[in-house]
């Protein structure tokens, strides 16, 4: 990774700490020029992470389905959503209005919708969604499982949700990465907030998958509606069958 890259690198996992809980003021700062720094993650760091996020959406996402994109931001995992399945409807949300408009830019499939709001708040009414889709979103929340716990409510029956976040690494390489990102930062300008295990929204089940990539550095997690993630481990929930409208 050369100089400018590993600036560029800095510079977004510094964007994911800025003003925690309450992000949408940070990134309409730099929408505009958000894509630019955030594809150096995306390539160089999160492309595992990134590929086995669009696996799970061909394999989860079924021709038809109505999809919510938490967090969209610049809309990239939108245009996934679009590349790698056939969804119905997508309904991209975000807290930063700066964000959705450089989405709309370059989105202009009549699948997709675009709403300002908060994840942690979502305004959609339970059981809506055939898949939930969150990628970088839950490690800059207050409440981790919280959020998790909102992309619950809203998925249908049968439904899922997929997410990915910044997770703190046990073993090398992950060891390295967090160091590396340590000697960036600063008292006043930490980097983005890596979640232990025990923070980590998660339960486990039949229905539910976890996995690690880049040495523990991100992690990529499915829960369903059965999932209580405050607990990984309490016993799940009943499952309501799916109403099929014929």
């Amino acid at each position: 990774m050369d100089i400018r890259s590993r600036g560029k690198l800095a510079t977004y996992l510094k964007l994911l700490s800025r003003h925690r809980g309450e992000a949408a003021g940070a990134y309409d700062e730099v929408a505009a020029v958000y894509d630019d720094f955030a594809r150096v993650w995306d390539q160089q760091i999160a492309a595992p992470t990134l590929r086995h996020v669009n696996h799970l959406i061909e394999e989860r996402v079924k021709p038809g389905a109505l999809v919510l994109d938490a967090g969209a931001g610049t809309g990239e995992r939108t245009l996934a959503l679009l590349e790698h399945s056939q969804p119905g409807k997508v309904i991209a949300l975000d807290a930063s209005a700066a964000m959705l408009d450089v989405a709309r830019s370059k989105i202009h499939d009549p699948r997709v919708s675009f709403i300002q709001g908060d994840v942690r708040h979502l305004p959609i009414a339970d059981n809506t969604f055939d898949v939930v889709v969150c990628t970088w979103v839950i490690e800059i929340m207050e409440d981790p499982r919280a959020v998790v716990q909102e992309f619950i409510q809203v998925i249908k029956p049968a439904g899922v949700v997929i997410y990915a976040f910044c997770s703190l690494p046990e073993r090398p390489p992950g060891t390295l990465l967090k160091y590396v990102m340590a000697k960036v930062s600063s008292k006043e300008g930490q980097l983005t907030h890596l979640l232990p295990e025990e923070e980590q929204p998660f339960h486990r089940c039949e229905y539910s998958s976890l996995t690690r990539f880049v040495g523990g550095l991100t992690t990529v997690a499915t829960v369903g509606k059965c999932c209580t993630v405050t607990d990984a481990f309490v016993a799940c929930r009943v499952r309501e069958p799916e109403v099929v409208v014929k």
